[in-house]
């Protein structure tokens, strides 16, 4: 009696990883795409956004701007009442030319020109300030700053330009003195609460 031949086993076939392959790059592009398009939305979110800031910024700017649309604030000038920190500054005088202050037994010299910005100080605050004339600044038509001159300012008679304290609700009459060259003429001072204070200018042409 004869068998029939025992049959080889068949061997499997191995998984294509085509498929696996494809299925990758499918994905790949997708995500490669996606954040594409959310780059090109955050762009155009941005930009719609900037335009529209510039737009308000545009016609805020027609109204708080001077008449003549330049945007400007208009500078104070000799008369006005500007405010820094807790200080409200009134220049009410400025005197040119002089060549020297003080009495007898305190007196200074000019080096060019004693220039004497008077100005009241106001403390609008809610507790004591200092007002000191060296954190004054005086500029010219160049824009060059000078620095006050504090021994001139102590040489003064009922100035309060020196290291002077101001309760609240109180003023005082300074004198803030500058030594600049005989041939310049001030244009502007630049008053302070302090030396960290933003400061406020004032015309003074």
């Amino acid at each position: 009696m004869s068998y029939p031949a025992p049959q080889q086993p068949q061997p499997q076939p191995k998984k294509s990883r085509g498929c696996l392959w494809a299925v990758l790059i499918a994905l790949g592009l997708f995500v490669l795409f996606g954040f594409v398009g959310c780059a090109a939305l955050v762009a155009s979110v941005g930009s719609d956004s900037s335009g529209s800031g510039q737009s308000a910024s545009s016609s805020d700017g027609g109204k708080g701007g001077d008449e003549d649309g330049s945007g400007d604030e208009p500078t104070a000038g000799i008369g006005d009442t500007v405010e820094d920190g807790a200080f409200a500054f009134t220049v009410t005088d400025v005197e040119t030319g002089v060549s020297s202050v003080g009495g007898d037994f305190l007196r200074e010299e000019a080096q060019g020109q004693y220039v004497i910005v008077h100005v009241t100080v106001e403390n609008i605050g809610d507790r004591a300030e200092m007002f000191d004339g060296s954190n004054q600044k005086l500029f010219d038509a160049e824009g060059r700053e000078y620095s006050n001159d504090s021994a001139a300012e102590i040489s003064l008679d009922n100035s309060d330009a020196f290291l002077t304290d101001i309760n609240p609700g109180n003023t005082i009459e300074a004198q803030v003195v500058f030594d600049i060259p005989e041939d310049v003429e001030p244009v502007s001072i630049e008053l302070h609460e302090s030396v960290f204070s933003g400061g406020v200018t004032v015309s003074l042409s």
